[in-house]
């Protein structure tokens, strides 16, 4: 978890290993959602399914790989394994597969699977932030904001949660929020902060919604 040294409440994603399966990805924006599904159903991958993955895997087809990572990760399939799964998700990300790289990261922040490593998690979502993916770009932030795997730098973890808010990170500007709210690495302005509260909300984040509300009802 992330140290309270910079703002309370930092919002931090957690690992989600539930999302369909990845094909390929076609815009910035959409690499960590151009997924398709397991199966044409939806449905869990039969033993055959998960075979015809297998060996494509072992023949290095980095797609086969991420999805087979994946498979393991959720227990779609196979017994769930996360040191499995991170196995196949590493070599997917060695040949640049940067669904893989993401998932890894957070993998490496949280110890599952594998050893916890901030300092490799911050190196693989850094690869991914310098791309312009926002979610690499929120997850870097808040390692700079912590002092994981980093020196501990407040303007850079709000240069990258700018970025992030800028593609439509709805924690980014949750975080943005409690910055201005909290007057840390920016100066303090409770009326910015609610409009970065009122921006997590659009962007479908409750607490965004929340704090919107509590600020707009002390009259900001």
């Amino acid at each position: 978890m992330l140290s309270v040294r910079f703002l309370p409440n930092l919002e931090r994603q957690p690992i989600n290993h539930h999302y369909p399966m990845k094909r390929s990805i076609l815009t910035l924006l959409a690499a960590f959602t151009a997924f398709a599904p397991l199966t044409a159903t939806g449905e869990p991958p039969t033993a055959k399914r998960v075979e015809e993955w297998r060996r494509k895997a072992e023949e290095g087809s980095s797609s086969a790989q991420f999805n087979l990572g994946l498979m393991y990760a959720r227990g779609d399939g196979v017994q769930q394994n996360y040191p499995e799964a991170a196995k196949w998700y590493r070599m997917a990300a060695e040949k640049g597969d940067v669904s893989a790289q993401y998932r890894l990261g957070l993998m490496y922040c949280e110890g599952q699977g594998v050893r916890q490593d901030y300092i490799e998690a911050a190196r693989l979502f850094r690869l991914l932030a310098e791309k312009g993916y926002p979610e690499a770009q929120f997850e870097l932030g808040s390692m700079y904001a912590a002092g994981q795997g980093v020196r501990q730098d407040i303007p850079e973890s709000i240069r990258l949660y700018r970025l992030a808010a800028g593609k439509g990170n709805a924690r980014a500007d949750y975080n943005l929020g409690l910055a201005y709210e909290n007057g840390q690495g920016v100066r303090q302005d409770k009326v910015a902060a609610k409009e970065w509260y009122g921006k997590a909300c659009d962007n479908g984040m409750q607490k965004g919604c929340d704090a919107y509300r509590r600020l707009n009802e002390a009259g900001f």
